[in-house]
């Protein structure tokens, strides 16, 4: 049957950031949050690095949800499977959908089989009326299907966030995240300057909180960590202040940016300034009085404004990027190169001290 809200004792409570949707409140268990804390090291060593595939974990959880939100999940996944043949690159699959959510199958076939059971779950949603059977007590019972797609598209895309995953669903269809000009213009863009230069490392930290309170639908923090970000990226500049409008008229005055370009960007300042104001959680706001679009708004804005004062194109960005993991494979060969030189070195040192010729001194004399 479909379960509406999880028992009371699910329920999350205290500062602990839970994944809502219409399923109901859900705590993430101590394993979920050694995940999130570990991709937070990652992230602040490495920045962020946006998956084309979906790892097991995603997977199951997927599975899982679609079990939360309709009471004909076989139905859907049948459905699903009936996709692939049609939709996947080889037009066949070898292995049920169930079990490549849970597990089998690579990650690429999982991202189809998630896009497929979001396909799937819409088209039933609108003309499945057939009767399904399930448990009532000890009994059997026919009943009308059930469907629940906006929580599960929700859930699933914040799921897909919190993974890294590049791809969500968006307009009645899955695609990649670099369709939509905002992430690939300005979201990627933003997030990969931070992690071109250690200067910028707090910006960084702050950018990527934002999309991971984002994932947790935490919305009111992910505003102010978007603020944040902002703050910390003119403090890489040089740039104090108490707020994020001291800071623009402060590069405006050091030169780091014109006249013009403070006149550009005050609108932008102002409306950050006044988003974390009204809806972040530094003011006691909750997440239930905010909602994802205003979170997204402030994401995108506070990336426009980095990617603007960081004065390059965001392809110029992505080019600085490449050559950089050009540089980092050029010197990790480099490096492989020295340690098997000095490895052979010291083994023919080996070897020479094993075929010299007898000192003066033998086994027989005394010391």
């Amino acid at each position: 049957m479909l379960i509406v809200a999880p028992p009371r004792d699910l329920v999350g409570a205290g500062s602990y950031p839970v994944v809502v949707s219409q399923l109901g409140r859900f705590s993430p268990l101590p394993s979920e949050l050694r995940r999130r804390r570990d991709l937070s090291e990652r992230e602040n060593e490495i920045g962020t690095e946006w998956r084309d595939d979906c790892p097991v974990g995603v997977g199951q959880k997927v599975l899982a949800v679609l079990q939360e939100t309709t009471n004909a999940a076989h139905r859907v996944l049948v459905r699903a499977d009936r996709h692939r043949r049609i939709g996947a690159a080889d037009g066949s699959f070898d292995i049920d959908a169930s079990d490549v959510l849970t597990g089998d199958g690579d990650d690429n076939d999982r991202l189809d089989v998630v896009a497929a059971v979001l396909y799937a779950v819409t088209a039933l949603a609108e003309e499945d009326e057939e009767p399904v059977e399930v448990e009532v007590g000890w009994n059997q019972e026919w009943v009308p299907p059930t469907y629940d797609p906006d929580a599960l598209v929700e859930t699933v895309n914040d799921i897909l966030l919190g993974y890294r995953v590049d791809w969500a669903w968006d307009a009645g269809r899955f695609q990649q995240r670099g369709n939509h000009v905002l992430h690939a213009e300005v979201v990627k863009p933003a997030s990969t300057f931070l992690d071109l230069s250690p200067k910028f490392a707090r910006a960084s930290a702050g950018f990527e909180a934002a999309l991971t309170r984002l994932s947790e639908n935490r919305p009111a923090v992910a505003i102010t960590d978007a603020a944040t970000a902002v703050q910390e990226f003119f403090r890489a500049l040089g740039v104090e202040g108490q707020s994020i409008s001291d800071q623009l008229n402060g590069a405006a005055t050091a030169g780091i940016i014109s006249q013009a370009d403070r006149k550009l960007l005050k609108p932008f300042i102002d409306w950050v300034n006044a988003d974390r104001s009204a809806r972040g959680n530094a003011h006691q706001f909750r997440d239930d009085e905010v909602t994802k679009a205003d979170a997204w708004l402030a994401i995108h804005v506070a990336a426009a404004l980095m990617v603007r004062l960081a004065n390059e194109e965001p392809r110029s960005i992505e080019l600085m990027r490449e050559e950089r993991a050009r540089e980092t494979a050029l010197r990790a060969d480099a490096e492989e190169v020295e340690r098997l030189r000095r490895q052979r070195e010291t083994e023919s040192q080996v070897a020479s001290q094993e075929w010299a010729p007898p000192s003066r001194y033998d086994d027989e004399v005394p010391f």
